[in-house]
């Protein structure tokens, strides 16, 4: 089965019921070549626990609630990255929801690490009103949460690797549209916009640099 295979595509995908407590699993993404992937949201209740077996790179978000990683205590905005090989348990200690990437590497993955999300290092983004804490850096791949003050806008840019982008709180806009928090936002290799925010602000998981490159 594929899902929104084709990295050539803007995509986005609605899936703010999740978002609002809803209960269940949202794909996104599923490709079978050239290199395997899925990324989903999971909406978890209390006390429900999986197990990741370590074939793949395994990226993890919690976007609410709290859960536990081979019991390490992990709250919301909390981020978690797997190398191959490495398995884990994950149970919820409350109602939670999680964005997971899980993939075949395209670049060397050796490190394990967990980021917990009231310890993050926010720092001044390139425009007033943006704040921006990495949670990965690749050779050419960026992960970050960035945070967006209401009424600020960014300058227009091209995004070389294309770009993906979870909405986490608020309102995130472009010229395109507006995507209300639990939208998932999928740009192609060279796609552009100008992304700004109006009296909600907002919050987003983005991840730049990771796309096709024809």
């Amino acid at each position: 089965m594929t899902l929104h295979a084709d990295h050539s595509l803007r995509i986005v995908v609605d899936a703010t019921d999740l978002q609002s407590g809803q209960t269940g699993e949202r794909a996104l993404e599923q490709r079978a070549t050239p290199t395997e992937s899925r990324i989903t949201l999971r909406s978890l209740t209390a006390g429900e626990t999986w197990t990741h077996g370590g074939g793949k790179l395994l990226e993890m978000l919690v976007i609410r609630g709290r859960l536990s990683l081979n019991g390490e205590a992990l709250g919301p905005a909390s981020y978690a990255r797997l190398a191959p090989g490495v398995s884990a348990t994950f149970t919820s200690t409350e109602a939670s929801m999680v964005y997971l990437n899980e993939r075949a590497p395209t670049e060397p993955e050796t490190d394990s690490y967990a980021l917990r999300g009231d310890s993050l290092d926010w720092r001044q983004g390139m425009v007033p009103g943006l704040k921006v804490t990495s949670l990965h850096q690749g050779l050419t791949k960026h992960t970050a949460l960035v945070r967006w003050a209401p009424e600020t806008r960014f300058n227009p840019h091209t995004h070389v690797g294309g770009e993906e982008i979870l909405v986490l709180e608020g309102v995130f806009r472009d010229e395109h549209g507006s995507y209300p928090a639990g939208t998932w936002i999928r740009s192609p290799h060279l796609s552009n916009h100008r992304p700004f925010t109006g009296p909600e602000g907002a919050t987003i998981l983005v991840k730049v640099g990771h796309l096709d490159v024809p």
